[in-house]
């Protein structure tokens, strides 16, 4: 009997692994194609850039160590996104604390490039999320949040 409940309990769990990755899989599809494709205008804003755009505004002005870090990518790519948001107006950059670090900051203009993709993505889930209580809505935030603590963690 204690077998069967085991091999039942580890059952349940690859089924639960197989789920999440399936469904993680379809979010990531349906998010880039259909709910964060558009809303980023011409210009250097895309997929790619809008992060930094979005880390900045959420935690202010940051060493490109730690954006590089919180976006999870390497470092030249991050100075590429940088310095391309830079070219466009978006961000600034100045010296750190050591002459050989630079620190990353929005300008007006990034703020509002923020603002203004960040209501366009608002308003499609928005809409896809319509119909759910708040509650679950709050239940999804907390469990994509603990989702993402706990991937930080395995970087």
């Amino acid at each position: 009997m204690e077998v069967v409940l085991i091999t039942r309990t580890v059952t349940a769990h690859q089924d639960a692994l197989a789920r999440v990755e399936r469904e993680i899989t379809v979010l990531i599809r349906r998010t880039l194609e259909e709910v964060w494709a558009g809303g980023y205008g011409d210009g250097p804003v895309d997929r790619y850039t809008y992060p930094v755009l979005a880390l900045l505004d959420e935690h202010g002005p940051q060493g490109l160590g730690e954006l590089t870090r919180r976006l999870g990518v390497s470092k030249p790519t991050a100075s590429r996104h940088v310095a391309k948001l830079g070219a466009a107006g978006l961000v600034s950059t100045r010296p750190d604390r050591d002459p050989r670090a630079v620190l990353v900051a929005l300008t007006p203009a990034g703020d509002e490039q923020v603002a203004r993709v960040r209501d366009i993505r608002h308003a499609g889930l928005r809409t896809v999320l319509s119909g759910w209580s708040d509650a679950d809505g709050d239940a999804l935030a907390t469990l994509l949040s603990r989702l993402n603590v706990d991937l930080d963690r395995q970087r």
